[in-house]
């Protein structure tokens, strides 16, 4: 059965999608609730298994569960609730959180990253209850919070895993199937001088001038580490992408601080990483005579599935079907995949509608066709994915079909 979405159907997608940017859900304040309370409610409505998991007081994340014919296996949907703030509200051509559409677009903060994506799960929930499509096998569904900060969310639900056989993780892919994605790491670099006159700088230690040798060491690496690829996720990087420091501009400051975004490649982890700052701060310590102190606020490590396995190149073929592109890529951000995929020992598949080149920007949208296609095919992934008969025999039977001219 091929699945294809009638005018009726694309509107309610639409106002779920529209809903669910109203609601404000900005992960650097915390305030997921409104999604969390939408998104809790909507299963309730359809008399399906959900429940709320508390990860710190009014922010929790929800679990959903829809049980197939044979709840030995298991498909889960990994998604974010939260959104990056919506910044400079003047420089939005509507408000962040007043869904437009022009153009073909649906405007909003989170239409793209990823409020598009859980979306079209919530409708593909509502169209297998309203027409009567039960599952090969479970499809679980996990929506969490703060992905974009420091993933409380899903270390929350990552105590106490439930069993799956394939994760979909639903980031904005353009839909296309991403086989790997870079670890992301995140530090703070406090660095301590000595205050004095500014008429008299000679008597303090300027933290600013140390935070500059700090920036250009790590300015030289990144160098380095842009010589290095691996196939599906390319270089490993590292950025500085916050400073602050001093009181008054006739004092030395004392204190400068940085923030620094440094992406993994396999084969680099969380203690090699923050080896090769603390190499770089004991040299400038040296130089300046001043204390550094590093913190590590994120991390996440890279993930990667190999498409020769019996499920990518099942989700491949569903694709095809379709017809659509089913050749593997790599994800150009960061995701939790890899933290899935660390602590559960279960392969993750990076799927979404919209483009990642749209998310956390002024006037962020994702496409009306990427919604409702993404919404027809999560449908037929969550139907068609087969975890127990032969995969050549399904491959047989369903290309015979496809030739035969019959919906499968």
């Amino acid at each position: 059965m091929k699945i294809k979405l009638t005018n009726q159907e694309r509107q309610r997608l639409l106002t779920i999608a529209e809903d669910l940017i109203r609601l404000e859900s900005d992960s650097l304040y915390g305030s997921e609730k409104a999604v969390s309370d939408y998104i809790f409610q909507f299963f309730q409505e359809l008399q399906t298994e959900v429940q709320k998991q508390e990860c710190t007081p009014g922010r929790d994340n929800i679990i959903a569960r829809i049980k197939g014919t044979d709840s030995s296996h298991c498909t889960m949907y990994s998604g974010h609730m939260d959104t990056v703030p919506v910044g400079n509200l003047s420089r939005w051509t509507s408000h962040p959180l007043r869904p437009a559409v022009r153009n073909g677009n649906l405007y909003g903060r989170g239409s793209c990253d990823m409020k598009g994506s859980i979306a079209c799960t919530l409708f593909a929930a509502e169209y297998m209850r309203r027409h009567g499509l039960v599952p090969n096998h479970d499809i679980l569904f996990v929506y969490d919070v703060d992905e974009e900060n420091q993933n409380l969310g899903l270390k929350k639900y990552l105590e106490s895993p439930a069993p799956a056989d394939l994760i979909l993780v639903g980031e904005p892919t353009n839909l296309r199937l991403n086989a790997g994605h870079r670890g992301v790491m995140a530090f703070t670099v406090t660095i301590h001088g000595k205050s004095a006159h500014a008429g008299q700088a000679a008597l303090g230690k300027n933290a600013i001038y140390a935070a500059a040798q700090v920036i250009a060491s790590v300015k030289a690496l990144e160098k380095e580490l842009s010589k290095i690829s691996q196939k599906y996720v390319g270089a490993p990087s590292i950025t500085v992408t916050q400073i602050s420091g001093g009181e008054k501009v006739n004092v030395v400051p004392d204190r400068a601080r940085l923030r620094i975004d440094r992406r993994l490649i396999f084969g680099e982890n969380c203690f090699s990483c923050t080896k090769q700052l603390e190499e770089i701060l004991k040299d400038i310590e040296k130089e300046t005579g001043g204390a550094a102190e590093l913190e590590v606020t994120t991390y996440c490590p890279p993930g990667k599935i190999d498409p020769d396995t019996f499920l990518f190149r099942q989700l491949a073929f569903l694709l095809e079907g379709a017809g659509m592109n089913s050749h593997p890529e790599g994800f150009p951000a960061s995701c939790e995949a890899g933290l899935l995929q660390e602590k559960c020992r279960i392969p993750a598949v990076i799927f979404g509608p919209g483009s990642i080149s749209q998310a956390h920007q002024i006037d962020e949208y994702i496409s009306l066709d990427q919604l409702y296609k993404g919404a027809e095919l999560y449908i037929q992934f969550f139907t068609k994915l087969n975890y127990t008969e032969n995969f050549q025999s399904y491959l047989n039977n369903t290309a015979s079909a496809l030739k035969g001219g019959q919906d499968v």
